[in-house]
């Protein structure tokens, strides 16, 4: 592993408000949070908005100076607070930015944040010079009043005029999920608000509790073990600060949900704390994400059951019920072009979406699988070679996966116009377009001379 490849991000909501279910700023929620964090060492990305900036202004600057803890902003929503106006949108995100660079000075790198999310609202990002955009979440369907059943997971380039589909060249506005997900189990159970790392929804679901939390812990290790084949994966955990207090102001979670929050947060920044991963903030990541990559970059992810399972009750069932597995090994894949899942054992896509002139926002951009068929398939003297042949089909962008024990394996060649890699020992992944006419892919693996050296001879 490289776990220095996976930034970690611990962002929580710190804006003013005024509804039925809290009022004003979450001061003790937020010192709570705050308290948690620091002590493990792990910097707090703020979400404020103008009205909590001029409030949390002594704390967050006294913070950042000791821990490095930055903010963002909390955007307007664009159609119940802007009555989808564009230009009254823009007026009141510049309104409250001025608002924050007058609090915190340091701030350099806009970033918004909001899980409504619309062209609009990336088209106004850019024109106003944001570079990020917190809120996206995976495979989520309703909840929340958010669909973005679609979009990849992690960081990618949002395209203003298909905010859910990544930007076909290069973007200006990197997309944040709102919270990380267990990719595994959200993929097969088609549940990403239970299988996720928000702390009231896992200990609503039974799968962490005050003083457990093995199953994050697996999470954790999931993304890790995928730092090998990837240069950065980010895993981003949000906690609203209102929901980290039961006072008169804010009672969202009876108290002892509140507790258990609290425990299970710390148990966790320790655990991550354990590990020499990069901990920052959100503006720092993007800064790391948009100087790495002028485009989308590729995402490489081998993920496993982590053998948890949610209790059935009032909130796991609301959207009738959460599949539980197990499930076998997925690799899940995504580039500008497409987003590919495939299940251990079968060569072919278990999920095929195509980005590529898609542009109803509505969809979510899923093709039909073509039928491959594998010829040649040789296997001796440490050496692996196979041609997978698809006949007509549309021009798509696409890849197969070869499953085996390839510890020792290396790519010795692939067709021209395919990319191919080995990821962790396990499969191999080649990505490659179909162009229209019957297609021929030739894949040849070799083990390399010190594996050779090393292995026991036959029987």
């Amino acid at each position: 592993m490289k776990p220095e490849n996976l930034i970690y991000t611990f962002v929580s909501y710190a804006s003013h408000y005024d509804t039925p279910w809290g009022q004003g700023v979450a001061v003790d929620g937020i010192d709570r949070t705050a308290a948690l964090a620091h002590k493990h060492g792990i910097p707090v990305t703020w979400i404020v908005n103008g009205r909590s900036a001029p409030v949390l202004r002594e704390r967050i600057v006294r913070w950042h100076e000791a821990y490095g803890d930055d903010v963002i902003l909390q955007s307007p929503f664009y159609i119940e607070d802007a009555g989808a106006s564009k230009e009254r949108f823009k007026a009141a995100l510049a309104r409250d930015w001025r608002i924050v660079e007058e609090a915190f000075p340091w701030v350099t790198t806009k970033v918004a944040a909001r899980g409504k999310i619309y062209n609009e609202v990336i088209e106004s990002l850019e024109e106003l010079g944001f570079e990020g955009m917190w809120g996206y979440c995976w495979e989520q369907v309703w909840w929340d009043g958010i669909t973005h059943k679609g979009i990849p997971w992690g960081s990618w380039y949002a395209d203003p005029a298909r905010y859910k589909a990544p930007h076909p060249g290069q973007g200006s506005v990197v997309a944040f999920e709102w919270t990380a997900r267990d990719l595994h189990a959200t993929y097969h159970s088609g549940s990403p608000v239970v299988y996720s790392t928000d702390p009231n929804d896992v200990l609503r679901a039974g799968l962490c509790t005050g003083d457990d939390v093995e199953y994050w812990q697996r999470v954790f290790d999931d993304y890790l073990r995928n730092t090998d084949h990837n240069e950065q994966v980010f895993f981003l955990q949000q906690q609203e600060a209102h929901e980290m207090e039961f006072t008169e102001r804010f009672a969202v979670f009876p108290a002892d949900h509140v507790e258990a929050c609290a425990g299970m947060l710390d148990l966790f920044f320790a655990y991550v704390a354990q590990h020499p991963v990069t901990l920052t903030t959100v503006p720092e990541a993007v800064r790391l994400y948009r100087g790495r990559n002028r485009e989308t970059a590729p995402a490489y992810m081998l993920t496993r059951d982590t053998g948890f399972r949610p209790e059935p009750n009032d909130y796991t069932v609301a959207l009738g019920g959460t599949g539980v597995g197990p499930w076998p090994k997925t690799f899940l894949y995504y580039d500008k072009e497409c987003q590919l899942a495939f299940v251990e054992g079968s060569c072919v896509p278990h999920r095929l979406r195509s980005y590529i002139g898609k542009g109803d926002m509505n969809d979510t951009f899923e093709e039909a699988v073509p039928q491959v068929f594998v010829s040649g398939y040789d296997k001796k003297d440490g050496r692996i070679s196979m041609t997978f042949d698809i006949g007509h089909r549309s021009p798509i962008p696409f890849g197969l996966v070869y499953w085996d024990d390839l510890r020792g394996y290396e790519v010795s060649s692939c067709s021209a116009g395919a990319e191919a890699r080995v990821i962790q020992d396990e499969l191999a992944f080649v990505r490659f377009a179909l162009t229209g006419g019957p297609t021929s892919v030739s894949l040849s693996l070799s083990r390399v001379p010190e594996a050779l050296e090393g292995s026991e001879p036959a029987d």
